[in-house]
């Protein structure tokens, strides 16, 4: 795209630069990231994260993440996903091909937020779109649960996300915590890196919050034409308002491969736990959960039939009626489960909790940063 300006003084043209005023002409569209963008930083040292606004049209802001994370979204695209590709014995080739399964059943929005991201960063739309696939291709196991009610100290919900992957290809270089206000449907927190536009782990401004795990129960009907994982989520924390809305986000969207789901809705005191795959989805209340339980808590750890969820069930049922934040990030640390990223989430105030791995330290062993999402929408960035 050929871009005509005018001479200005040098002064000037510093001037605009300072302030973060950077336009680009797409066709008739001309985006201003300041408006749509604005990048700050948390914490300090290693425990450092960027945390990243974003606001406007699904366009606006993936170009505006794009600009303003430029360097991170190309080591991302360029040596990150190439590198984890090759670990799960994908060619580019291959993985555009699943992409093109994906396409059928995204909202068109999404699709313009990858082109805007993009242009933005200054990478090829397949690029992009090939780390996108990654959440969806390798299925990280992980843990989670959601407890509310008198499963917890004071009656709070509290949820988890912990996230357990390898740390080789360095994923956790550029760990962010991105909120946005999009054009259509809700405020959300999405906590993962810089260039992810879908979600593996997010919470929004209504007391949605959702987790992941990676199984294989139902291989055999396991399908990439469907949406993938990273976008279930996506597709849920923004566009649900109770626990109603965000089952049925999940359960009546084509899916893709077996998974596990942890859903919670603050406003109504509710938690579930899915079994999905391309064919099915099973819902769990804490009434019919297959594993030992009491009222108000729902768990899943490294698959369905996996022996670790004795061993949350085990720890849960142990502090039962005194489940708080520190209760949460105890049991990460205390089993070893969170490696990449290690999230609470208090849904009902919007606070969370975020802890990201290092080259050698796992994030259960790393200090939380903690950010609240009601008070960062309320800022003035976001007030128009």
């Amino acid at each position: 795209m050929r871009l005509l300006r005018s001479w200005r003084p040098p002064t000037l043209l510093l001037t605009c630069l300072m302030v973060g005023f950077l336009r680009l002409a797409v066709g008739a569209q001309t985006v201003d990231v300041s408006a749509h963008g604005r990048r700050l930083e948390l914490g300090t040292g290693d425990s450092k994260v960027t945390v990243l606004y974003l606001k406007g049209t699904a366009y606006e802001m993936g170009y505006a993440h794009g600009k303003l994370c430029a360097d991170e979204v190309r080591y991302m695209a360029r040596k990150v996903s190439p590198l984890m590709m090759f670990g799960l014995k994908k060619t580019p080739k291959e993985v555009d091909a699943i992409w093109s399964g994906y396409t059928r059943h995204l909202r068109p929005e999404y699709l313009e937020e990858v082109k805007g991201l993009a242009e933005g960063a200054g990478v090829a739309v397949e690029e992009v779109q090939r780390m996108l696939s990654i959440p969806d291709i390798s299925e990280w196991h992980c843990t989670f649960f959601a407890a509310t009610g008198k499963a917890t100290k004071g009656e709070d919900l509290i949820q988890i996300r912990a996230l357990d992957y390898e740390t080789r290809v360095g994923i956790q270089k550029y760990p962010a915590i991105i909120i946005s206000k999009p054009e259509h449907g809700i405020p959300f927190m999405n906590v993962g890196w810089l260039g992810q536009i879908g979600m593996v782990t997010g919470m929004n401004a209504a007391g949605i919050a959702m987790s992941e795990i990676g199984d294989d129960w139902d291989l055999n009907t396991d399908s990439f034409d469907g949406r993938p994982l990273n976008f279930v989520m996506r597709d849920t924390v923004q566009y649900a308002k109770n626990i109603v809305e965000a089952v049925g986000l999940v359960k009546d969207g084509t899916r893709t491969t077996s998974l596990l789901y942890c859903l919670s809705s603050a406003s109504e005191s509710q938690v579930r736990a899915l079994k999905t795959s391309h064919a099915k989805c099973l819902v769990y209340s804490p009434d019919n959960l297959p594993f030992p339980t009491k009222p108000g808590l729902v768990y899943m750890s490294m698959g369905f039939d996996s022996a670790w969820n004795t061993k949350v069930g085990n720890y849960l049922n142990g502090i039962y009626g005194s489940i708080d934040v520190p209760a949460a990030q105890g049991l990460m640390k205390t089993l070893h489960t969170g490696s990449l990223h290690a999230v609470v989430f208090r849904p009902a105030s919007g606070d969370a909790w975020v802890a990201n791995a290092t080259d050698k330290v796992k994030a259960y062993d790393q200090p939380y940063n903690h950010v609240n999402l009601k008070s960062a929408l309320a800022e003035s960035f976001f007030a128009n």
